[in-house]
């Protein structure tokens, strides 16, 4: 499989869940600083290396598999990789005009996650294939999507709550920072109690830690979404938006009025993003194929519409119907609430 179509795995998943969170927002930022933001939170990579990379053999093979999967967690990744991007996030998406709103730090924040996540999975994918792009996606990418929205909600509060900034600040690296540090601990201690022959019934426990987290973190993402965009449906509602400070000091307490959507539609959503992955991929494998043999018979164009274009357009379909019943559905329970 060529390294266009690899790379376009990794991609995928965090161009959906980009526009998921930035969907969700009823004032949608600029498309412009959204997308600066996601190349700063690539660049974000070359900092790591540089912290990570003297750091890397301080804890060697023979250490006990949890010490080291621990330090591989937390000091060659977590720290730096959630102190980089809480950089972009102060440095460049505070200062900008456009962030006039505790929910625009929740969406800058994924943007800048979701970029650093996109540049990883590449020089993952590259050495492990098709099949680390398809775990990665449904695993790795929403973990850092999500431990994105925690950081830049805290980033929101901070911004608009002077008094409370340095609490909220230090909240927004080290909150993030455990929650990725949980996550890979369980990986890297498994990877490296392999390597030392050391697999035991630890093993079985920290399997089972990592989907405990990521769900954590997922209900934890989504939340804090729900409620900031229910305070900005709550300023529609009276014709006057909340101004930043009170809905910064609302949003802690704000639990969306009413029922949640039905499960169907965020089933949709994902059912929608997975076919959009799918069909994209058999066009960029058809494309190469063709230009690999030098043209595109009848018949791998017939089977690139049936199989690529086709469900393509069927999940950009399916993801937008489900992210607008789930925005149509907030906007009912805010009028009824």
């Amino acid at each position: 499989m060529g390294i266009e179509t690899l790379t376009f795995a990794t991609l995928a998943p965090s161009l959906l869940l980009l526009a998921y969170f930035r969907s969700r927002d009823a004032y949608p930022e600029p498309a412009r600083v959204v997308w600066t933001t996601f190349v700063l939170g690539v660049l974000t990579a070359i900092p790591v290396l540089i912290v990570a990379m003297p750091l890397s053999g301080l804890v060697g093979a023979s250490a006990a598999p949890l010490l080291r999967g621990a330090y591989e967690a937390f000091v060659l990744a977590a720290i730096p990789e959630e102190l980089f991007k809480l950089c972009v996030l102060l440095f460049y998406v505070r200062r900008h005009s456009a962030f006039d709103e505790p929910m625009d730090g929740l969406v800058y924040g994924v943007a800048a996650s979701l970029g650093f996540a996109t540049i990883e999975n590449i020089l993952y994918v590259m050495s492990g294939g098709m099949e680390v792009a398809l775990m990665r996606a449904i695993t790795a990418v929403p973990a850092h999507a999500t431990m994105g929205a925690i950081m830049g909600y805290y980033v929101g509060q901070a911004h608009f709550t002077p008094a409370r900034t340095k609490t909220l600040l230090w909240r927004a690296w080290w909150v993030p920072m455990v929650i990725h540090g949980l996550y890979n601990t369980p990986l890297l201690t498994i990877n490296a109690a392999r390597e030392s022959a050391q697999e035991g019934a630890l093993t079985l426990f920290l399997l089972l830690l990592v989907p405990t987290v990521l769900i954590f973190a997922v209900v934890w993402a989504v939340r804090l979404a729900r409620g900031l965009r229910a305070l900005q449906l709550a300023g529609e509602l009276t014709g006057e938006p909340l101004a930043p400070a009170i809905a910064a000091d609302l949003a802690p307490l704000v639990t969306p009025p009413g029922r949640p959507a039905s499960p169907l539609w965020w089933l949709i959503v994902l059912l929608g993003g997975l076919i959009v992955t799918a069909g994209a991929l058999f066009i960029i494998a058809a494309a190469i194929t063709a230009y690999a043999g030098g043209a595109m018979p009848t018949e791998l164009v017939i089977a690139t519409i049936l199989f690529g274009v086709a469900p393509a357009a069927l999940g950009v379909l399916l993801f937008r119907l489900g992210i607008g019943r789930l925005n149509q559905h907030d906007r009912l329970r805010a009028r009824a609430g």
